[in-house]
């Protein structure tokens, strides 16, 4: 279905060999921002749809994380399955879209999905659209990293959630800061992060042909 939509986003191919292995050098060095720009610049040499499927393929793979904290919540999957289907978002939201969903990830997974929506809306430049397609992958690895965290650490997330505001007398910080710091640097964090990224450079490199990771 992707292949038989394919439209072209740049004319000429360039050599992405290199880019490739930026990607994976970025995944392991954890450079966020190069990770991004890095994919983005890849999902520009790629036709449209085979960008999009990379993006969607990430976002329904979180899904049943989502739907197991928020069962009610049909509308995710019902719009992925609408954008997968005809390559377009409904013309309107669901409202709950809106609204704030209480579980680790769930605000990085639904800015994603609002993403994935932006990404094909026809009027919208390309270079706008393949920039919303890298904002899905990145939003949906945090709401990986987050949802593996916190699930590991349940404690921590309702200590988050009753007294992220306060402030720690020791640090100056609030208990929010200190807590997603440590989140942030823990170990196992560090190591889905790297292998997410290098989960995407090799769905990369699936469709274009080129370098591999090490």
């Amino acid at each position: 279905m992707w292949a038989k939509q394919g439209i072209s986003i740049k004319a000429m191919m360039g050599d992405y060999a290199t880019e490739i292995k930026a990607l994976c050098e970025a995944a392991h060095k954890r450079e966020w921002g190069t990770s991004v720009d890095t994919l983005t610049s890849l999902f520009m040499t790629m036709e449209f749809f085979a960008a999009l499927e990379i993006a969607v393929t990430r976002a329904y793979n979180h899904l049943s994380v989502f739907e197991a904290a928020h069962p009610d919540e049909g509308w995710a999957r019902s719009l992925l399955v609408w954008i997968t289907s005809y390559g377009a978002a409904p013309a309107n939201l669901p409202q709950e879209a809106a609204m704030p969903h209480n579980s680790p990830g769930a605000a990085n997974f639904i800015a994603a999905l609002i993403d994935v929506a932006r990404s094909v809306e026809r009027q919208t430049p390309l270079e706008n659209r393949v920039r919303f397609l890298a904002n899905v992958v990145s939003n949906v690895i945090l709401a990986e990293l987050s949802s593996a965290w916190y699930g590991d650490h349940p404690d921590a997330w309702e200590f988050q959630q009753n007294d992220g505001d306060e402030i720690d007398d020791e640090t100056g910080q609030t208990v929010r800061q200190i807590i997603q710091a440590e989140f942030w640097l823990d170990e196992n964090t560090a190591a889905r992060d790297t292998a997410a990224w290098l989960e995407v450079a090799a769905a990369v490199e699936l469709k274009m042909s080129g370098a591999r990771c090490s």
